[in-house]
């Protein structure tokens, strides 16, 4: 009897541990889903909420950032138009392609040869370069 209750509480207690052990990685990959869903490129909103006096435009779903030293030093060619700022907007929520916080509407927007993450901004106190920003 002592045999059969011990056999019963043996496999109680491993089916149990089986049992916690599996759900533990359901759950992980849950937790790495929901980090995975909250990670991304920077928003409009993000940008500004860390300075507000950030230099920024949108194009193609993408944040683009003025005022970056390394950016600046490069030697580029302004390539052809890409667009055109078509609004403003201080309200990061308020950001969609075409969208900037600080260049006029109307300001052209060129692609450079050299790169496909700098754009360039042809304002009339000269051109301004703009990094992408992206996760990775």
């Amino acid at each position: 009897m002592k045999r059969m209750m011990m056999y019963v509480v043996l496999c109680s207690f491993s089916f149990s541990l089986l049992m916690g052990c599996g759900k533990e990685p359901a759950k992980q990959m849950s937790d790495q889903q929901s980090e995975m869903n909250a990670i991304g490129n920077p928003t409009a909103q993000d940008v500004l909420s860390m300075d507000a006096n950030a230099n920024i435009l949108m194009y193609e779903d993408t944040i683009y950032h003025a005022g970056v030293p390394w950016v600046e030093a490069l030697q580029l060619t302004k390539d052809v138009q890409l667009t055109e700022i078509r609004r403003q907007s201080k309200v990061g929520t308020d950001f969609q392609n075409g969208t900037a916080n600080q260049l006029e509407a109307g300001t052209k927007i060129f692609r450079v040869k050299e790169r496909n993450d700098i754009l360039i901004a042809e304002t009339e106190k000269g051109d301004i370069r703009f990094y992408q920003l992206v996760e990775g």
